[in-house]
């Protein structure tokens, strides 16, 4: 079992459940497969969004529903974003230091005010 504190070990466990997936369900999971069904999980990422933020149809479900469909949704995108990167063999972890945090170094004070640690 991967260590799920981590990108690389929350991927492997995430990989497994996706195995059980395509055994449970008969859908062979191929590079279109991964790559097309987060573009949909994104899609319904956008759905809850619209919704939570009102802007669809009343699905006459209450707020705390709206809610959790929203976060729900942030998590199907999160698992299939990381069963591609490990498909492809993305170092997620290496790549968010490499992009992201070459920022670091401009960071003010007042950058960190409010973040949860």
């Amino acid at each position: 079992m991967g260590d799920a504190r981590t990108l690389a070990g929350l991927a492997d466990e995430i990989e497994i459940i996706s195995r059980v997936y395509e055994r449970v369900f008969d859908v062979p999971r191929s590079d279109d497969w991964l790559v097309l069904k987060l573009h949909e999980e994104v899609g319904e990422l956008t759905q809850a969004y619209l919704a939570r933020s009102g802007r669809s149809r009343d699905r006459g479900e209450d707020a705390a529903a709206v809610d959790a469909a929203f976060r729900a949704e942030l998590a199907d995108v999160l698992g299939m974003l990381l069963l591609v990167a490990r498909r492809f063999d993305a170092d997620l972890d290496a790549e968010v230091q490499r992009k992201w945090f070459r920022w670091r170094h401009l960071v003010e004070p007042q950058d960190e005010e409010g973040v949860r640690r």
